[in-house]
């Protein structure tokens, strides 16, 4: 997810040429194999599977429209593999954006169709895994901030921007702060001097 997207692309010493990787994190990689291994393994998982699966959607949707339904988001699925994929091989966060709110999209709409069906263990899985995905999408959000903040110029802002002296808007640097509260509570931990 491109963040500052109202800067110009490449301007600067520091940009690359075409501002491609402007917004390319190194932690990025790690959120689009997970997303990538997600995929392969959904994709898997349902070819192993396709009749538990198609039992499942004529749960939800009855016998007619279920097979249909099923083909229909597999493909949808396999889209969202490439498209991470295509965003790992060319570094452009933005490209992780579609697969995460893709099966962000989808673990909500099972959820709806678990409160409408019952189905009250389905609707914690989904709501579990609806969750993990925000929590990507944040963090992916945060590393892009991060990594614009790193490739900024130092100075304050122009007058009337929404940006703050870091040149980050308040949902960016909120997304930053919350990334490196967590990565102090989560960092080496140093034990105090004994004093005698």
């Amino acid at each position: 997810m491109t963040v500052g997207a109202s800067a110009q692309p490449g301007s600067g010493p520091s940009a690359p040429a075409g501002g491609a990787a402007r917004t390319w994190h190194r932690f990025h990689y790690a959120v689009g194999v997970f997303v990538i291994a997600y995929g392969v393994a959904a994709l898997a998982s349902a070819a192993a599977l396709w009749g538990d699966r198609l039992d499942e959607m004529e749960g939800y949707f009855g016998s007619g429209p279920a097979s249909g339904i099923l083909v229909l988001a597999k493909a949808v699925e396999v889209l969202l593999v490439v498209t991470a994929v295509a965003g790992v091989l060319m570094r452009r966060d933005l490209l992780l954006v579609p697969p995460v709110a893709g099966w962000m999209a989808g673990f909500a709409m099972f959820a709806v169709l678990d409160v409408f069906t019952g189905r009250w263990g389905g609707l914690v899985e989904h709501l579990a895994y609806l969750a993990a995905f925000v929590v990507l999408l944040f963090l992916s959000y945060g590393l892009s901030a991060k990594a614009q903040l790193a490739k900024t110029p130092k100075g304050p802002a122009p007058d009337g921007s929404p940006r703050g002296p870091s040149g980050l808007t308040w949902t960016q640097e909120f997304a930053l702060q919350a990334i490196n509260r967590a990565a102090a509570l989560t960092g080496p931990r140093t034990r105090p001097d004994k004093r005698d």
